[in-house]
């Protein structure tokens, strides 16, 4: 990593822990992802919570590619509302607008957060908290966590409704497109949700996370790797941070 890049990140960064404060407060107490004293395993409780009041259908809804298609003119107004430093906005801005280099042609983004940044995370909760106040509005159960979230309903019907009406609202009012294909509505038993299922009000890993975590595991703690112990407890437990 080049000097300017760790200049930038340090920016990022910084300004991440100037808005923060300002932002977090007023965030959705149903939003779990990357927030101060929040995680995983909080969002995963509050799901099983509300299925065992009785809430029997889970509306899955899959954002297509939330990260690449953030609108740009969207989330500096939602800046705007609470940013009133003009400084703070254009670097949020040019950070936003940072362009691409492909086949030796430079283009500007015109949407979409870079993933991996200091600052991606914290943008990320601001434009889908417009979501989370109209779920609440509406009076939905429901949690989020970063661009995954589920709502539960007590009916297929109710379910089925829900995911129209959500479906427009992120399309009209925050640009974002729904993947029709994975969005569902299903049985709490058949939900999957951040790789957890919740059959019989049990939280269990999904079979296919189950398997992913093995592997993964596994390639962690590969004698051929050619790497000490000591590198292999420390990938181990950033790997076991990160999940849990």
């Amino acid at each position: 990593m080049g000097i300017p890049a760790i200049v930038d990140r340090v920016i990022q960064q910084a300004i991440a822990q100037v808005l923060t404060p300002t932002f977090d407060p007023t965030f959705s107490d149903n939003s779990f992802g990357f927030r101060p004293n929040r995680n995983g395993q909080q969002v995963v409780k509050q799901v099983q919570g509300i299925i065992k009041t009785g809430r029997r259908y889970a509306v899955d809804v899959d954002l297509s590619k939330f990260f690449d298609r953030v609108n740009h003119d969207l989330l500096m107004t939602h800046l705007g509302y609470k940013v009133k430093d003009k400084r703070v906005l254009r670097l949020i801005k040019r950070y936003l607008r940072a362009g691409v280099i492909d086949n030796q042609f430079y283009s500007e983004s015109r949407e979409g957060v870079p993933q991996g940044g200091p600052l991606s995370p914290l943008l990320a909760n601001i434009m889908l908290d417009p979501l989370d106040k109209e779920l609440e509005k509406r009076g939905h159960r429901f949690a989020r966590y970063a661009d995954d979230f589920t709502i539960l309903v007590n009916s297929l019907r109710a379910g089925e409704r829900v995911l129209r009406s959500i479906s427009r609202f992120l399309s009209h009012r925050l640009k974002l497109i729904v993947n029709t294909v994975k969005s569902q509505v299903v049985k709490t038993s058949e939900s999957k949700f951040l790789g957890f299922t919740f059959k019989a009000g049990r939280i269990q890993w999904h079979p296919k996370t189950l398997l992913k975590f093995k592997q993964h595991v596994r390639r962690l703690t590969n004698r051929n790797r050619g790497v000490s112990m000591r590198y292999q407890l420390f990938k181990l437990s950033q790997y076991f941070y990160a999940a849990g």
